[in-house]
């Protein structure tokens, strides 16, 4: 089936302020956008209620500040897209393929992300519950002071992301990383020392190197000893 035309032309925008912030922002409700095209399009602070956008294809998207409530992405592809500062809520990206996507200092609160591919992802300071994560990828992307509850993070793979200050639940995972980097180089000196505890044991008081004297090493000490009987 063949894609809808993008809703909104390259480089369009409602007339804003000087800073190039529209003027009101898009809403949309209800919309049925499954395989729609966004390039080039300014949606800062944007509000997307009960909205399909399965499949959707989203290139150079500002999306900062914008609200989307029961949003379905699932399968989209995201490719260089603002959503700084964004609330999610109800939200559905499960097998969503994000690239260049910042969520800094969002706020997503019942998320799907089961599959999903981050490939250079911004998720610092993001505050996330209660998102299923589950057996997702994420490749170069900044996790710095984002905080995790009650989320499910079964089998995810992260690979050259930036982790400090990451928290999950109430732990620190940087903490945690390093408390098991030191774990190693403890076992390793394990050995070594039992080896010294069992010197010890064998120099404990009556534990003689020595052979143990046989009844006949007895015997002959006796006759060296015995001394000569008077008159004789």
């Amino acid at each position: 089936m063949a894609k809808k035309p993008p809703i909104v032309q390259a480089g369009a925008g409602v007339a804003g302020d000087q800073g190039g912030r529209p003027a009101r922002p898009e809403r949309f409700h209800g919309s049925a956008l499954a395989g729609a095209e966004l390039d080039d399009v300014d949606l800062r602070g944007a509000r997307f209620h009960d909205v399909a956008l399965a499949e959707a294809e989203l290139d150079d998207v500002d999306l900062r500040g914008a609200r989307l409530h029961n949003v379905a992405l699932a399968e989209a592809e995201l490719d260089d897209v603002d959503l700084r500062g964004a609330r999610l809520h109800n939200a559905t990206l499960a097998g969503a393929d994000l690239d260049d996507v910042s969520l800094a200092g969002a706020r997503i609160h019942n998320a799907t992300l089961a599959g999903a591919d981050l490939d250079d992802v911004a998720l610092a300071e993001a505050r996330i519950h209660n998102a299923d994560a589950a057996a997702t990828r994420w490749s170069d992307v900044s996790l710095r002071r984002a905080r995790f509850e009650g989320s499910d993070l079964r089998d995810v793979e992260i690979v050259g992301s930036r982790i400090d200050g990451l928290t999950i639940d109430g732990v620190r995972i940087d903490h945690l990383l390093e408390a098991a980097k030191r774990q190693p180089g403890a076992a390793k000196r394990q050995p070594g020392a039992a080896k010294r505890q069992a010197g010890a044991a064998k120099r404990q008081p009556g534990a003689s190197s020595a052979p143990e004297a046989t009844p006949k090493d007895t015997l002959s000490r006796k006759k060296k000893t015995r001394r000569p009987t008077p008159g004789r």
